[in-house]
């Protein structure tokens, strides 16, 4: 009777199927991190769905769009300090009714400032932020966030700013001027104290740009944060913020990055620029730029919001149809040398980019997929 003799692994076997395992974990990989981005940027999409679905739905009762920044015009530092955000606008058309009231109730129907201590303005909403961006914690301010978000609303290809200065009056500054409530215009479909109607939008509704992403950065010294620039917005060229941007991830000049106050994307509920806004100066993924001088806080003053977010290649923007796309960082911007454009100023030198921010600049966009 032969007896059989069991016979394990060498050594030599063992070592190769264990590199065998290790060369298919390592194709793996990729390809797991590549299907969950695209999961990610799938949420991104339906978010941005929702929130242009909500614009339409105030336009829809209103007759009018929404504005990026509101108000009841009250400066004092207990108040609104006029820049109430177009979030907080759209919230009772996003089944958000709570929250709208709980803000809107704050100081007996004036609202408090949005980035005060009160827990209304800490509540985080889901629709707001995509799942790509990783930060939650303001990198700067420990403890500051204010609500987070990812997107921003679209002010076209000009410099836009969020106060105005008659005479070199600082209206955050001065109660009787901020009461006035005087609008800013800008060439995108969005600005301060302006609610324009559709029939503004003379470009067409699926070749003018809404929202558009606006990643949080998660470090300072990374994309998605602002450069701070002392020079005059009349006169400077944004080449010279996109030359702040190396390696498409870390600013040049550290020392230039605005550290003094809330970073963007930690504060949801303020409508300046700075904070919720986009323009269609520099494609996207480039340097983020606030361009100006005076003692005023800095994050009211004019810049180039380019947009951003974590998606490889590009960021997702929605049109004024409701639509979603996603845009190529290598989408055609134009001249860069050009300095931007005034509200009464024709096509814009930005190219398809430009155009598809400018909301009746006479273009047509093409092939901007």
């Amino acid at each position: 009777m032969r007896k059989h003799v069991s016979r394990g692994f060498t050594l030599v076997e063992l070592l190769v199927v264990i590199a065998i395992i290790g060369i298919l974990v390592g194709l793996l990989l990729p390809a797991v991190q590549a299907a969950r981005e695209a999961a990610r940027r799938m949420q991104c999409s339906n978010n941005m769905k929702q929130q242009a679905l909500g614009v339409l739905n105030y336009e829809s009762a209103f007759k009018k769009l929404p504005s990026m920044q509101a108000g009841n015009g009250n400066v004092v530092q207990t108040h609104q300090r006029f820049c109430m955000s177009g979030w907080w606008a759209i919230l009772p058309y996003l089944e958000s009714n709570t929250l709208f009231e709980r803000i809107n109730s704050l100081n007996n129907g004036f609202g408090l400032e949005p980035w005060n201590g009160n827990a209304a303005y800490r509540t985080r909403v889901p629709w707001l932020e995509c799942p790509s961006d990783s930060g939650t914690d303001e990198p700067v301010n420990a403890g500051r966030n204010r609500g987070l978000t990812s997107y921003a609303f679209c002010v076209g290809d000009n410099m836009a700013q969020s106060q105005v200065t008659p005479n070199g009056v600082e209206e955050r500054n001065d109660l009787p001027l901020a009461l006035q409530k005087r609008p800013i215009f800008n060439r995108g479909m969005f600005g301060r104290a302006s609610y324009h109607r559709l029939g503004d939008v003379r470009d067409g509704l699926s070749n003018t740009m809404m929202l558009g992403e606006r990643q949080r950065p998660n470090i300072i010294n990374s994309k998605g944060t602002v450069a701070l620039i002392a020079a005059d917005p009349a006169t400077y060229a944004p080449l010279s913020c996109k030359a702040q941007l190396i390696n498409g991830r870390e600013y040049i000049n550290p020392a230039l990055l605005f550290t003094g106050d809330t970073l963007p994307g930690y504060r949801a509920w303020a409508g300046n620029a700075y904070f919720n806004g986009v323009s269609t100066i520099l494609p996207p993924n480039n340097a983020v730029c606030m361009v100006g001088t005076g003692s005023v806080s800095p994050h009211w003053f004019a810049g180039i919001w380019t947009p951003t977010s974590e998606h490889g290649g590009g960021v997702q923007i929605a049109l004024g149809d409701g639509s979603v796309r996603f845009l190529s960082d290598g989408i055609d911007s134009g001249n860069l040398g050009a300095i931007a454009p005034t509200i009464a100023s024709g096509q814009s030198p930005y190219g398809v980019w430009g155009a598809l921010g400018s909301k009746s600049g006479g273009e047509t966009p093409v092939d901007y997929e």
